[in-house]
């Protein structure tokens, strides 16, 4: 029969080995898709990354922890979240409208999307909305459920609140360097996204929901689509 320190050395090491195989891949995507191979093959990579990082944590959960699936989406911190969102959309949006319109290369990224094959109206409404409203939920689903738990078994709750936000903001960084040329604009936009990770973990760990996360999430994603729609499509 296991020990107790037995049991947690082997949590441990499991959620090491979790972390290993998922906080990476995003950065990889990122990658693939706006350096090493723009176009068609990166998109493929970008794609295959994101399909990894939807199904691993189920696969993790069901074969590893042995574990039912449980997600809460209770209406408790619904209004914090709402709030918050309010205040990131707005935020977003007046910093974009005030200085980033006039900081960012706009033709330069019009090319990097147009060398994406992503700079078709119809296509570019679709990923946006696909982005609002699934992937900033998947991204919860990733961060905060599955990073933030495997973060606070190895530290603190406190502790993996930071954490995990500084993992949720690698591939950001990435993104944001690719398409920036103001390297002002990378560290201030990644500041606010490991701020916006920090807000969003502890709301996790809170409320114990992913609802109010979710919802301020959504929110930020939204702004962000409106400014990129503003930049592609005049």
């Amino acid at each position: 029969m296991k020990s107790t320190q037995d049991i947690d050395r082997l949590n441990r090491n499991r959620s090491i080995l979790a972390l290993l195989l998922i906080v990476p891949i995003t950065s990889i995507g990122a990658l693939c898709s706006t350096v090493i191979a723009p176009g068609a093959i990166g998109q493929g990579i970008a794609i295959c990354c994101g399909i990894w990082m939807l199904i691993f944590p189920l696969l993790w959960q069901i074969s590893i922890e042995r574990q039912p699936l449980r997600w809460k989406l209770s209406l408790d911190g619904a209004i914090v979240g709402i709030l918050l969102g309010v205040l990131m959309f707005g935020s977003i949006l007046g910093s974009y409208w005030l200085v980033g319109r006039y900081r960012l290369n706009i033709p330069d990224i019009r090319a990097r999307v147009n060398q994406m094959g992503m700079n078709i109206p119809l296509m570019v409404f679709g990923f946006g909305t696909f982005q609002t409203l699934v992937n900033s939920l998947i991204e919860e689903y990733v961060w905060r459920w599955f990073v933030f738990r495997h973060c606070a078994r190895l530290w603190t709750q406190t502790r993996a609140v930071w954490i995990s936000a500084g993992f949720f903001t690698l591939h950001h960084i990435i993104l944001l360097a690719a398409y920036c040329d103001d390297w002002r604009l990378v560290v201030i936009g990644s500041i606010a996204v490991f701020v916006a990770g920090v807000l969003w973990a502890r709301c996790a760990k809170i409320y114990n929901s992913l609802l109010p996360s979710y919802l301020s999430h959504l929110a930020a994603d939204l702004a962000l689509q409106i400014a990129s729609w503003h930049i592609l499509l005049g």
